[in-house]
């Protein structure tokens, strides 16, 4: 096992509560306001932990929100530039 999936499992283990777990659909309604809220230089994680949580412990959906955060920086840099 990898360093990085050892520390999500453990995080998972000590951050799971029941009830308390977003599910990916659930985390991708929740995911362009987390993306806008880091463009914009806020503490996302902060603001919507759970997102930040499931996040961390779905590395799929990490990529999902990598990309996506690519794509809002872009939008940002261009509206920028005009």
């Amino acid at each position: 096992m990898k360093r990085t999936e050892f520390g999500r499992l453990i995080d998972t283990i000590f951050a799971a509560k029941a009830g308390e777990e977003l599910s990916c659909s659930d985390y991708f309604e929740r995911l362009p306001r987390y993306a806008e809220l880091e463009a914009a230089g806020e503490d996302a994680a902060a603001r919507l932990p759970d997102v930040r949580h499931h996040m961390h412990q779905c590395p799929e959906c990490e990529e999902v929100y990598l990309g996506l955060l690519e794509v809002v920086l872009a939008e940002k840099k261009s509206d920028a530039s005009r």
